[in-house]
């Protein structure tokens, strides 16, 4: 499988995969809202913008989990437009931790440790403490971020 940098543009299967949803659904998706806007290429392929990308999430966060209507998220983009419907439904624009990031949990806490107290002498027993504190910090701040992005 070829994997794009995150700012290069995506074809319309390669977003239907990413979202989880049939093709067919991001072309009606495009008649029904018209904030959709991919760049066409000869032979009227569609490539998808990041921006693009995230507003698709948004919609489709709006949809299958807000629960709203067509008619009610078209109206939500009439009234607030795409940057209010973007900055407050997007469902994990960001995403959330990956596998990768709590398998090397460890590495990013010395990261983390090493930016906060590079220079400075720490004892063992203060450091293996200090470490532990800042692992236990990095958690409790990954939760909360997820608890926010659920809301």
């Amino acid at each position: 499988m070829n994997i794009k940098k995150d700012g290069a543009f995506k074809t319309i299967s390669e977003v239907a995969t990413e979202l989880n949803i049939q093709q067919h659904v991001l072309r009606f998706w495009e008649k029904k809202f018209s904030a959709i806007k991919p760049m066409t290429r000869g032979g009227g392929r569609r490539y998808y913008r990041p921006e693009d990308i995230v507003l698709l999430k948004s919609i489709q966060n709006l949809l299958y989990s807000e629960m709203y209507t067509i008619s009610g998220v078209q109206r939500l983009l009439k009234d607030n437009g795409k940057a209010y419907v973007i900055n407050k439904y997007a469902d994990d624009i960001e995403e959330s931790v990956s596998e990768d990031s709590k398998n090397n949990h460890d590495i990013t806490v010395n990261s983390y440790r090493r930016d906060l107290f590079d220079g400075q002498d720490l004892t063992d027993k203060n450091s293996k403490d200090l470490n532990q504190f800042i692992s236990n910090s990095i958690l409790e701040l990954e939760a909360l971020r997820n608890i926010l992005r659920a809301q």
